[in-house]
This record gives structure tokens, C-alpha cells and sequence, in this order.
């Protein structure tokens, strides 16, 4: 295992001297559990999925972990805040290790509906979007966790299944649908 990386004490934009979980004062912001480097994520997005009583107050940005083996779903620069997987409400892909598992939250999608539309018939990624709905709800912002496009762990584990089953993937197929 790593050593932790020892964070590093910046001036914040405020003007305030503020022990940062920093790999160095350029502003990359490291998750204070498994030192990873996290997301910037909207505070809104955090108040969808935290429960109510870590509902993100105060003025800190939050910053995603998208480390599987953390259980730390959001946190802050000064890592007063840490939101871990018993604070969030949301079933978090990547961290979860049972069914169902999330594959696009605006359209609710798991990864049990993916395999179930491949294994009744669909034989590339255009039929699975048209059997799930997969992709193209628009409400990542809110309804994703990590509050960007799904696309990015759905497109390669659409690409996995097909492939476990000799089937097509998508080269060349467009996963984001406007």
C-alpha cells in the first residue's frame, strides 16, 4: 500500500491560510481516506444524494472520490466533511458490490437490466439503448452522484457484456443521445 501523501498548507482564494489535502498547492484536491485525486462536484448535486443530516452546508466545494475501494463518496479540501457511503442515500456504481448496481440514474438503469436486454436478444449497443432507454436523460447533474454524463461506466460495460457474448460493441457508435 501507498504511504498517504502528507497535505500540503496553500493559501485558499480567500486569503486564508488552510490545511488543504493537497499534493501540492496547484489545486489538485486529494480524498483525505485513500488520498486519491477527486472531481470538483456541484453542491447541488452532493444535496441530492447526501441524507439530511449531512446535507452540505457552509461555503467549501465538495469534491467527488471515485475510488472504488474508499467509502468516502464526497469531501472537502479541508477534509472537515467527508460524506462516506452511510451518509448518501444514492446506490453509487462503483462503490457498490451487490445488485442493483447503477448504470444511469436518470433513466434508472442498472446493470442487470443491460445484461438481461443482451441476453434477450440485443446484439449491439443501439439495441440495448432502445431496450433500457440507457443514456440521453439530461438530468445527470442532479441525479448521477459523481453529477456528470453516466456514459463513461455504462459505454464500457455495454462494450464488456457484448463482447463476453461474441456480440458487436459500439466503435463507432455515439453513446451520448441530445
Amino acid at each position: 500500500m501507498v504511504a498517504p501523501i502528507p497535505p500540503a498548507v496553500c493559501d485558499d482564494p480567500r486569503g486564508h491560510n488552510v490545511k488543504y489535502f493537497l499534493r501540492d498547492c496547484s489545486g489538485m484536491v486529494n480524498c483525505p481516506k485513500c488520498t486519491k485525486d477527486g472531481l470538483v462536484v456541484e453542491k447541488i448535486t452532493v444535496a441530492n444524494h447526501a441524507k439530511e443530516s449531512c446535507w452540505p452546508l457552509g461555503d467549501e466545494t465538495y469534491y467527488h472520490c471515485e475510488n472504488p475501494d474508499c467509502e468516502v463518496i464526497y469531501f472537502t479540501a479541508s477534509g472537515s466533511r467527508p460524506l462516506k457511503i452511510s451518509d448518501i442515500k444514492t446506490r453509487v456504481t462503483f462503490k457498490e458490490r451487490t445488485s442493483p448496481r447503477p448504470l444511469c440514474y436518470c433513466k434508472q438503469v442498472t446493470e442487470e437490466d443491460v445484461i438481461n436486454a443482451i441476453e434477450g436478444g440485443a446484439a449491439n449497443v443501439d439495441e440495448v439503448r432502445n431496450i433500457t432507454g440507457i443514456g440521453g436523460g439530461g438530468h445527470c447533474k442532479f441525479t448521477n452522484p459523481a453529477g456528470r454524463c453516466c456514459s463513461r461506466n455504462y459505454k464500457p460495460f455495454i462494450d464488456l457484456e457484448l463482447k463476453k457474448r461474441g456480440k458487436g460493441g459500439s466503435d463507432g457508435i455515439p453513446m451520448i443521445v441530445k
